[in-house]
């Protein structure tokens, strides 16, 4: 008996069985909300509203720097729907779901390079719901790569500061984002 624990691990294990479904099924697209990354999804993978389409066959639904626009003007019309609604904008379970898709598009548009698109999709995650540190490492990710370091810096700083509780989660990313340079010696061979 096989016992698999962590969420990283079990969620590996979802992406897999994920492949083989859609291994099983090749005339097949998929609409997919991502919980967790899926980053083998992205290459055929295209907005869809909410969610993303898997293996978007078509060309009205394939891909394109349109449709990547499209998704931005999508999540910044659905924040503010979601933020001038009390109700909505007073519920939990609303704004962090809908944060969260906002984010899985984001990661979609990252993951197909379009960092330009997802800077502003991860940016309407957080307007949608601030402490969503999934939205939040993501945007430091796409700034960090974008030359803007130091704003990705101080972005995951400020989160931690208003969100202490997610410090081990933002932490690990900084340390994947911001490898610690090894102490080295000097170039008098000095420590």
């Amino acid at each position: 008996r096989v016992q698999v624990s962590g969420q990283t691990a079990v969620m590996a294990i979802n992406e897999r069985l994920l492949q083989a479904l859609l291994e099983k099924n090749p005339d097949l697209s998929f609409a997919l909300e991502e919980s967790f990354p899926f980053k083998s999804t992205y290459a055929h993978a295209a907005p869809l509203g909410p969610v993303m389409e898997l293996r978007a066959q078509n060309e009205q639904n394939a891909f394109t720097p349109e449709r990547a626009a499209q998704s931005v003007e999508y999540w910044r019309a659905i924040a503010q729907q979601l933020l001038s609604d009390p109700e909505a904008a007073g519920s939990f379970n609303t704004v962090a779901s809908w944060s969260k898709m906002a984010t899985a598009q984001a990661n979609l548009l990252a993951g197909r390079n379009c960092t330009a698109e997802a800077e502003p999709a991860y940016r309407s995650a957080l307007e949608i719901f601030p402490g969503t540190p999934d939205a939040a490492t993501g945007l430091a990710e796409v700034l960090a790569r974008m030359g803007r370091s130091d704003e990705a810096r101080l972005l995951l700083d400020d989160f931690v500061r208003r969100y202490p509780t997610q410090r081990t989660f933002v932490d690990a990313s900084r340390q994947t984002l911001f490898p610690a340079k090894p102490q080295g010696k000097s170039s008098s061979g000095q420590p």
